[in-house]
């Protein structure tokens, strides 16, 4: 897979954070949390910025980093957010629950939100196949 920014391949993916897949009672607060939705933009190493790591101890055990990619590292920088659930901007938690088809939307529009020189040279054909002949 090709990093979104700069067409090397990509090794990682975009840890910044769109919501949660939970459910919430009638004031706003998550209840049964199932996981998290995340930007996952393909990047190589030279556009990740690094934010730490994560532990994890199970049978395996192991532990993973957490890197942003250029879009989501500017929202951080800024003290923005790729998403905010109006009824819970000041809670400690603003990103909003979500549905996986509600997540994939929004992903393809905060992707879209900043086009560099190499995301300018790819483009999408539309229309039924046809092809234009020089006459």
């Amino acid at each position: 897979m090709p990093c979104l920014f700069y067409g090397k391949p990509a090794i990682l993916l975009c840890d910044g954070l769109i919501g949660f897949d939970a459910d919430e009672d009638e004031n706003g607060m998550m209840m049964n949390c199932r996981g998290m939705f995340t930007c996952d933009a393909p990047m190589c190493q030279d556009c990740a910025t690094w934010h730490g790591n994560i532990f994890f101890f199970r049978q395996s055990g192991g532990m993973e980093t957490k890197d942003y990619c250029p879009l989501c590292e500017v929202l951080y920088q800024s003290g923005e957010r790729i998403r905010v659930a109006p009824h819970r901007k000041d809670f400690a938690i603003p990103e909003p629950c979500l549905a996986e088809a509600q997540t994939d939307i929004i992903r393809k529009a905060h992707w879209n939100s900043d086009l560099n020189n190499h995301r300018r040279q790819l483009s999408s054909i539309q229309g039924g196949g046809q092809q234009c002949l020089p006459f």
